[in-house]
């Protein structure tokens, strides 16, 4: 093949309209020790390309390989599914459970205090001496929230200050204003001298 035809496939190939045929005429052109020196800056390229068609990247095991990973993810599905299904069960019976446990023991209570007095007087008495010992104990937790309201009323008056820093900017803009309007007076005293 002479170097005008080469030179017509290799128009074809930069441009993308050559077929799988003239590719290979051209990669046995290049593939030839006597080249034209104007072509011999393309004999890397293909040389390259050859090469690169030669090697043989997937071996034979390669789609055993993809398949058994495949089967491997249907069998990790498969059982992550089965203990998504006995987490949901085992979370429902342990609801169930919780709710038969509270019913029982709600129940061992109410009857506990069922008719423990048969004097009202008696009964007012332990009302009154449970009372103040309920109203004690909340009294001792409540304690720690006061002081924590004490503690946040003290940040809140110092973030008071910030209000401060607002009327100290707003002074600023005053002054910044003056210096602006002394600028423009500067300018036009400036250029009515230089009329």
């Amino acid at each position: 093949m002479n170097s005008q035809q080469i030179e017509k496939l290799l128009e074809k190939y930069f441009n993308g309209d050559t077929s799988l045929d003239e590719e290979k005429q051209l990669r046995e052109f290049f593939a030839k020790d006597i080249i034209p020196k104007h072509l011999l800056s393309l004999k890397p390229q293909f040389e390259y390309f050859s090469e690169e068609k030669r090697k043989n990247f997937l071996n034979d095991s390669f789609d055993e390989k993809i398949l058994e990973n495949i089967e491997k993810e249907k069998i990790i599905s498969i059982k992550r599914k089965r203990r998504n299904y006995i987490y949901i069960i085992s979370g429902v019976a342990a609801g169930i459970l919780i709710i038969v446990s509270l019913f029982i023991q709600l129940n061992s209570v109410t009857n506990k205090f069922e008719n423990t007095f048969n004097d009202p007087q008696l009964a007012y008495a332990e009302t009154q001496k449970a009372l103040l010992f309920v109203s004690q104990k909340l009294n001792i937790g409540i304690q720690p929230v006061s002081q924590a309201a004490t503690r946040f009323d003290e940040g809140v008056g110092e973030l008071s200050k910030i209000s401060n820093i607002n009327t100290s900017i707003n002074e600023l803009n005053k002054l910044s204003k003056f210096y602006k309007y002394q600028q423009i007076i500067i300018n036009l005293s400036a250029r009515t001298t230089d009329n």
